[in-house]
């Protein structure tokens, strides 16, 4: 009998100990690591947000891109295409921000609100489960001491029979006690392990409620790069595929005779071609405002039964420019022939370096215009409204001497020149200089738009000539403007 309540008081006390740790390791451990655990959550957040900033940076520049490639007249498809990766990863970026909230709303703030709630009430719930055991423990120990007084009086009695029932019914109240207490700590032992598992649990269901938003996030991502990666992998299959249109043009330029023929140059300032302002650069093919009308020469014949395009004639080709501008055409000689195949093949080095119009130091004159002294103060915003309203005239507001190069233009202060091709290079301009029909390139920053109407002419050499062209060829951007 006394062993068996040993062995009774020792399990109960056992069990009591390891129900006062559990509520003590959820405060000492478990609530301290959960606030840890909430503060690496918001460092977490703050890293993911600040990712999300850099890529709306990232993917405005990538917009950025796309806007270029659709103003080219060779890419415009893979323009469409970079607008495409542009979405897709914009809607990813938004079902990322959504995971963000869902973070945040439903994981931290959560787990922040339970943790201050949590080691108030764990302190009352200690406090209840250790004041009531107790009191239970008490009222064990004071029925146990009673019948222990009780058995000494028997054991010393002449007649210990008349202490027989009440001790009987002290060591039933002992036992109902007893079982009351080994009850009350069983209780509580289930209490304290289902207060930590709830806890646990709430972490498991709060990380699951993220995991679930995460897996929509890439879910949603895989769906949409599936879709669209083979889509955007074939558009940039082959570089050398260009665009219909571009294709139509080329070929309508090849059949019109619109392709300009490189012949060697002159130094002669009346034989000049649209090239670029360094020898052995390709010469520049026909603008566009001029292409449309290839393949018409009947509509665009000279005097001399020759067609005016952008300093080509026809079959005659860069000798329609020589000794007398305009006045007669002659194809080119057996030795000019001779001398373009002759010519040694440029280093690759030199094509890119030649790829934009080069001053060359003016020579020193002793006699030098008003104009000429001027320095160059002004930017090319002044004729910037040339390109955006179509006009094609300009008036010199500065002298400038070509020098010993053959593919620039000069004039003098108050001349008119017209321009040959749609927009400016690197801030050089291609035209034609009505008083000695002088043609080459010239610093457009020497130069003012004349004031002329939307529909100005454009005038192509010979003045009985007047090709009128609409002014949204120049404004319309997607016009294809090759040059």
């Amino acid at each position: 009998m006394v062993l068996t309540e040993d062995f009774t008081m020792s399990r109960t006390d056992e069990v009591h100990r390891i129900t006062e740790n559990v509520y003590k390791n959820i405060m000492e451990q478990f609530n301290p690591c959960l606030r840890n655990f909430i503060a690496m959550g918001k460092n977490y957040e703050k890293a993911l947000s600040s990712v999300t900033f850099a890529a709306k940076g990232y993917f405005d520049a990538l917009v950025r891109m796309g806007e270029l490639a659709s103003e080219s007249q060779g890419s415009k498809d893979l323009g469409d295409v970079l607008f495409q990766m542009a979405e897709v990863h914009r809607q990813i970026q938004m079902q990322l921000e959504e995971m963000l909230k869902c973070f945040h709303n439903e994981l931290l703030s959560e787990l922040e609100k339970k943790v201050e709630l949590d080691a108030r009430y764990l302190t009352a719930a200690l406090k209840k489960y250790q004041v009531e055991h107790k009191s239970k423990g008490e009222s064990l120990e004071k029925c146990q001491g009673e019948l222990k007084k009780l058995r000494r009086k028997s054991q010393g009695s002449k007649n210990p029979a008349k202490y027989g029932e009440k001790e009987l019914q002290y060591v039933e109240t002992i036992s109902s006690k007893q079982s009351e207490l080994d009850s009350f700590i069983a209780e509580g032992y289930k209490t304290a392990l289902s207060e930590e598992r709830r806890r646990y649990c709430f972490l498991v269901d709060r990380q699951c409620a993220v995991a679930k938003n995460s897996s929509a996030y890439h879910g949603k991502g895989k769906d949409l790069l599936t879709q669209k990666i083979p889509v955007w992998q074939q558009a940039c299959s082959d570089p050398n595929k260009l665009p219909d249109r571009a294709m139509l043009l080329a070929q309508q330029m090849s059949s019109g005779s619109g392709t300009l023929l490189s012949s060697p140059l002159h130094s002669s300032k009346g034989n000049l071609v649209i090239s670029d302002p360094i020898p052995g650069a390709q010469p520049l093919p026909v603008p566009p405002e001029l292409a449309a009308f290839m393949g018409h020469q009947g509509r665009l014949m000279g005097p001399d039964g020759m067609s005016l395009v952008n300093g080509t004639t026809g079959v005659h080709g860069d000798d329609y420019w020589s000794e007398g501008g305009v006045s007669q055409g002659r194809p080119p000689s057996p030795q000019n022939q001779t001398q373009t195949q002759s010519q040694p093949q440029r280093q690759v080095s030199d094509v890119y370096s030649n790829t934009l119009p080069v001053r060359r130091p003016q020579p020193a004159k002793n006699k030098t215009t008003v104009g000429e002294t001027r320095t160059l103060p002004r930017s090319s915003s002044m004729a910037a409204g040339l390109e955006k309203n179509g006009r094609s005239r300009v008036q010199a507001i500065f002298s400038h001497a070509a020098g010993d190069n053959s593919t620039l233009l000069s004039f003098t202060e108050g001349d008119i020149i017209t321009l040959l091709v749609p927009e400016a290079r690197d801030g050089w301009h291609y035209g034609e200089n009505e008083k000695n029909k002088m043609r080459g390139w010239f610093p457009f920053s020497y130069t003012r738009v004349l004031p002329d109407s939307d529909s100005e002419k454009l005038r192509v050499n010979d003045r009985s000539l007047e090709v009128y062209l609409r002014p949204s060829i120049m404004d319309d951007r997607s016009a294809p403007l090759y040059y």
